[in-house]
């Protein structure tokens, strides 16, 4: 019987998963279900992330829902939503169901917040899957925390979540700058810590950003995860909008020392960013 697989991408935000849920959705034998992120976990086990908790849909919505459900036809994904973070016992049902389809080995949650999950959850989602004869296999990307943060601003500012009396300046370091508000988002050592309690390295695909549309990264991880590589996929720009402006001079050492453990945990993992990471010098 072949592998059937679950691939959980918690991220992180803002480096590159957009691209990954694309590219993974278009493999051969492979069902990602109908949203872009699930926000299932992170909605109903994190209280920072409850904002993503969905309302309860109008009764002509549930009762089409519930249809659907029963016709084996395709669900709408606002319904999907509310339906699996109102009872989490249905989530691993639900993918299964994509698996035991004819032809399909591959499916996956691509959720950035599920970088703030508990390791309790992380390992009850993967003995879950695990009853059923579905390995779980996780993706983490990370992108070098300030140019990350800064597009994260970037992101605040064109959903008119910043005040416009604050400078793009100002409210960088207001939220990121020591004693800074900060974000829902937990520091990637967390996460890796986490991810590491949990899963064995072998299922565990830790990359940079600054790397992933490479022909070598996008060979390496469709071999892990079991597909067709499909290098010349990294050209592909998926969800690229936005200020690409550069951080303005002097800011990055301004909030460096709210980075500076993230800065020193990757590159003792991954070396590499020493050079690939902008901001790495200021450890």
């Amino acid at each position: 019987m072949p592998q059937k697989t679950f691939l959980l991408c918690p991220g992180a935000s803002k480096s590159g998963t957009t691209w990954i849920r694309t590219y993974l959705g278009a493999a051969e034998g492979a069902d990602m279900g109908p949203l872009g992120e699930m926000q299932v976990w992170d909605a109903a086990t994190v209280p920072e992330k409850a904002h993503f908790l969905m309302p309860c849909p109008p009764a002509f919505r549930r009762v089409q829902f519930a249809l659907a459900r029963r016709l084996g036809l395709p669900l709408r994904g606002k319904e999907l939503r509310w339906f699996l973070q109102q009872d989490l016992t249905r989530y691993i049902p639900y993918f299964t169901g994509l698996l035991a389809r004819p032809g399909i080995g591959l499916t996956g949650d691509v959720t950035p917040g599920y970088a703030a999950l508990s390791a309790d959850t992380l390992r009850r989602i993967d003995e879950g899957f695990a009853a059923e004869g579905v390995t779980v296999k996780t993706v983490f990307t990370l992108r070098d925390p300030i140019e990350r943060a800064w597009s994260l601003l970037k992101m605040y500012r064109r959903k008119s979540r910043l005040s416009e009396d604050l400078s793009d300046r100002e409210a960088f370091l207001a939220i990121f700058a020591p004693g800074g508000r900060g974000t829902t988002d937990p520091d990637y050592h967390v996460t890796l810590t986490r991810l590491d309690e949990v899963f064995p390295k072998n299922r565990q695909f830790v990359t940079l950003y600054e790397t992933l549309f490479t022909p070598e990264t996008i060979t390496a991880l469709s071999a892990y995860i079991g597909i067709a590589a499909r290098p010349e996929a990294g050209g592909a720009a998926v969800n690229a909008a936005g200020d690409r402006s550069a951080l303005p001079a002097g800011l990055a050492e301004q909030v460096f020392p709210s980075f500076a453990k993230d800065y020193e945990t990757v590159l003792k993992r991954l070396p590499q960013a020493e050079t690939l990471w902008p901001h790495a010098h200021l450890l």
